[in-house]
């Protein structure tokens, strides 16, 4: 197996700036502060620092392993959008009705058993928010694309812990935005987010549709 330099930042540059784009986790942030809005600092951190590492394992996997498992499911790409915006949808949906939190309340949030925050962190929030049925199917079409050599491989691997850094930076300090436009500005974001997230639900069902929708026309 070669190792070259020039081989591994080119396969480093590829896979992070196709990664980057399809994860967002600029917009994710934005999304995670308002589905997390009960959760206390400290719980949210921890939080955060799950999703990464849900992110790193689902990619990685997806990377080695993606196609096999979709293939042994007998799961297309189709079902995979389609099954990802439903949940999506109604994570939106639970945000948009939630209760609004006013400048009078003064309870400190609950704190939340490590279990909890660990299911919290891999369902909504790493999957499929994060890590979507997008992220899945473009880690899945590396995998299967790009020539297995150490060059690749390595530069692959690294793009995917950049990424993943990006990811936890992002979600780490994204409540900074709610504190620094009050209450009632975070409340009127969380709405906005949470509708948003409705609307990214629905595009992805439709993409899944279509695609079900035009093989079953050619069958």
């Amino acid at each position: 197996m070669d190792f070259l330099p020039a081989t591994l930042l080119s396969a480093f540059i590829y896979t992070f700036t196709t990664l980057v784009p399809v994860i967002n986790p600029f917009s994710g942030a934005m999304f995670f502060v308002t589905l997390s809005s009960h959760l206390s600092d400290s719980d949210r951190a921890y939080v955060a620092g799950r999703i990464a590492i849900f992110s790193f394992v689902i990619l990685v996997v997806c990377l080695f392993a993606g196609h096999l498992i979709l293939g042994f499911f007998g799961i297309s790409v189709g079902v995979l959008r389609c099954a990802g915006g439903l949940v999506l949808f109604a994570a939106g949906w639970n945000a948009l009705n939630a209760p609004s939190h006013d400048e009078g309340s003064k309870e400190p949030p609950l704190a939340l058993p490590r279990s909890r925050l660990k299911a919290m962190a891999f369902y909504p929030f790493t999957l499929p928010l994060t890590t979507g049925p997008g992220a899945i199917a473009v880690t899945v079409a590396l995998g299967t694309t790009l020539p297995y050599t150490a060059s690749n491989l390595g530069g692959t691997i690294l793009a995917i812990l950049a990424t993943v850094l990006v990811i936890w930076i992002c979600f780490r300090y994204s409540d900074r935005v709610s504190r620094s436009v009050g209450a009632a500005g975070a409340d009127a974001l969380a709405r906005i987010f949470a509708f948003i997230l409705i609307c990214l639900g629905v595009s992805i069902f439709w993409q899944g549709f279509s695609e079900l929708w035009l093989q079953l026309g050619q069958k």
